[in-house]
């Protein structure tokens, strides 16, 4: 397995049918690390380098991150790993995208021969993020944070059970 450039050429990754490899800091992908606890970790790509059958470049493969995301029960830092498989396809222009076969996503070169491996995979990952975020089991959880929700949670039962209902009677009147 070769390992892939920074930035590379796909059709000509493609003429030799490559398979690559290439590990970049979390870092390096400025808007998927915008979305996560920190920008520490690391994404490490592999990916096989061929055709379609319309004869456009073509990279099939997986990519597996190894970050810190921010549970949402608690608001701290926890480690996860998001996993992917993908299936890319180098196109020209947006418009070319309507004529890709549902199992490809594409990849909009634009002018340009080469891209940057940041192009090629970040969309991906930003896809891969999980839409919830939590630890596995509560404990895990800061629990100073916990206690202040807990005590929220209870303020919230006593404060609703004084709130005066203005249309409490109605249901009365509507049964008669």
């Amino acid at each position: 397995m070769d390992h892939l450039p920074v930035r590379f050429n796909p059709a000509e990754l493609a003429r030799s049918g490559r398979a690559t490899q290439i590990t970049l800091p979390v870092s390096h992908f400025a808007r998927f690390s915008a979305t996560l606890a920190d920008d520490s970790g690391e994404v490490v790509i592999d990916a096989t380098f061929g055709w379609t059958e319309d004869r456009l470049p073509v990279a099939a493969g997986s990519q597996t991150s190894k970050v810190n995301v921010t549970c949402q029960r608690c608001q701290k830092p926890m480690a996860s790993e998001i996993t992917s498989q993908f299936r890319l396809v180098f196109i020209a222009t947006e418009s070319d995208a309507s004529e890709l076969p549902d199992d490809t996503d594409p990849v909009v070169m634009g002018e340009s021969e080469d891209i940057s491996v940041v192009d090629f995979i970040e969309d991906e990952l930003i896809l891969q993020l999980p839409v919830r975020v939590v630890h596995e089991v509560e404990s895990e959880c800061d629990p100073t944070v916990l206690a202040v929700l807990g005590g929220e949670k209870s303020g919230e039962k006593e404060a609703s059970a004084g709130t005066h209902n203005p249309f409490k009677g109605l249901d009365e009147l509507l049964k008669n």
